[in-house]
């Protein structure tokens, strides 16, 4: 069997779900290597056009919908070397409007050349038309009622590029061709623990325990290998919770959380706690949820140690309508034994998906094996359901949800191009294209990034 990297396993990736020798490669080299076009409906990808040179395609494009009692624009984005929210705070701040208000449905790689639907106010788009963008191109521009959301996509097509494989291409498209019909574990990609400071689980982790001092010491005092020597020095000279204006004017403005944190332990030395919350409510939050995704990556790694499908509902399982929230009580389905077979038709049929838990404070624990699973991580992380609602801070409060278990790849296409393995699929929104590479590449993580 073949081991993941440790980094992997210390976020919950545990195991593989092929049992081949991956074929290694690199990813990114062009930003064409890694074209990502956002899917709306089942039926309706945003094409992405490779040779666009003018910032808008249309000098004086006609606007499609209807115009009367719409507030907003929804526009088709194409952009490469930069993220989505870059992407997002460029346009707003060169309209001169609320960073809000500039909206999307999900967030697209940096590395790459993506296309996705955004929204911007009616009142902005003539000015639109006006910016000199780099590297973002606008089109397709339709009125609408509605901002856009998060959350409002079927998923994702990607078309891929692998280059400087570590065997020949023909034998790669051949390993490639378990994937379509196993299914692959479902886990959160580094990308949710962070790329270049990946623990932010155990950020989170620390904040389910109200431990702030913890949290506030893995945000300023713990390195990592891409740290610069004077970073890293920086960070060390802090292990001591000694705090002066010197290391202050010393600590670059880009790392804005950690110049507030110790701008606030200046002004209360050894307050952990109120340093921790002048970090923004969004930002705590997304190390919660880190964590929860850490409890979800052991929860799924557990499930497929003990022998349970990954992709057909057992009996004491959780299915879930496809496309959804995966929150409300009418989008979930319990499995029992009297409902088992019926619920594995709406599996098959493609209406519902096999979910397992994000443990939360509302998360659902019928006496189950599957329960069990949830119980035995928590207990060995020595954490609790409970654990996620803070009565200090409510809006990081987590009650938890449930996720796909697995991913199918029906669609997968390979083919080789001048020896590099091209590798186009489509994935549902809340799963990672790293996730399904891990499997064919079986490499370090930070190469396919």
């Amino acid at each position: 069997m073949i081991e993941p990297p440790q980094i992997e396993k210390s976020m919950g990736m545990e195991l593989y779900s092929t049992s081949f020798t991956g074929f290694g490669g690199h990813l990114k080299q062009r930003y064409e290597d890694f074209i990502v076009e956002e899917i709306l409906s089942k039926d309706k990808i945003l094409q992405a056009d490779i040779g666009l040179e003018e910032p808008f395609i249309h000098e004086d494009p006609l606007i499609s919908g209807e115009s009367r009692k719409s507030r907003f624009i929804h526009l088709t984005m194409q952009k490469m070397g930069m993220t989505t929210m870059d992407a997002a705070e460029l346009i707003s701040s060169s309209l001169r409007i609320s960073r809000h208000l500039v909206s999307y449905a999900g967030l697209k790689d940096k590395r790459a050349l993506t296309v996705q639907r955004i929204s911007i106010p009616k009142s902005s788009f003539d000015a639109l038309k006006e910016l000199p963008l780099r590297r973002v191109w606008i089109r397709d521009p339709e009125y609408s009622r509605k901002q856009i959301q998060i959350g409002d996509l079927w998923g994702n097509r990607f078309t891929l590029l692998v280059r400087d494989l570590d065997i020949p291409c023909e034998q790669a498209r051949e390993l490639s061709k378990e994937l379509r019909t196993d299914p692959i574990l479902n886990y959160f990609g580094i990308q949710r623990f962070g790329v270049s400071r990946p623990f932010t689980h155990l950020i989170g982790k620390a904040l389910t325990k109200q431990d702030y001092e913890e949290a506030a010491r893995y945000i300023l005092t713990k390195t990592t290998p891409d740290d610069s020597a004077d970073i890293k020095e920086l960070r060390e000279s802090m292990r001591d919770g000694k705090f002066t204006e010197a290391l202050l004017e010393k600590f670059p403005n880009d790392l804005r959380y950690e110049r507030l944190m110790i701008k606030s332990l200046l002004n209360q030395p050894g307050d952990y706690k109120r340093a921790f919350f002048r970090i923004p409510p969004k930002m705590q939050k997304l190390f919660v949820h880190s964590y929860q995704s850490f409890l979800f990556n052991r929860i799924i790694s557990l499930r497929a140690k003990e022998g349970l499908h990954l992709s057909e509902p057992e009996v004491g399982d959780f299915i879930v309508k496809l496309g959804k929230t995966n929150t409300h009580r009418d989008d979930w389905l319990f499995v029992s034994e009297k409902n088992h077979e019926e619920y594995c038709n709406l599996v098959q049929a493609g209406e519902f998906g096999l979910v397992a838990t994000i443990p939360g404070y509302a998360s659902k624990m019928p006496n189950t094996r599957q329960s069990e699973h949830v119980r035995r991580i928590l207990k060995e992380e020595n954490t609790t359901l409970d654990s996620f609602r803070f009565s200090e801070s409510k809006e990081i409060d987590s009650p938890g949800g449930f996720h796909s278990v697995s991913i199918a790849l029906s669609d997968l296409e390979t083919k080789c191009v001048e020896g590099n393995l091209q590798i186009k699929f489509s994935l549902r929104k809340g799963s990672y294209a790293t996730v399904v590479l891990r499997e064919l590449m079986k490499s370090s993580p930070f190469d396919r990034l």
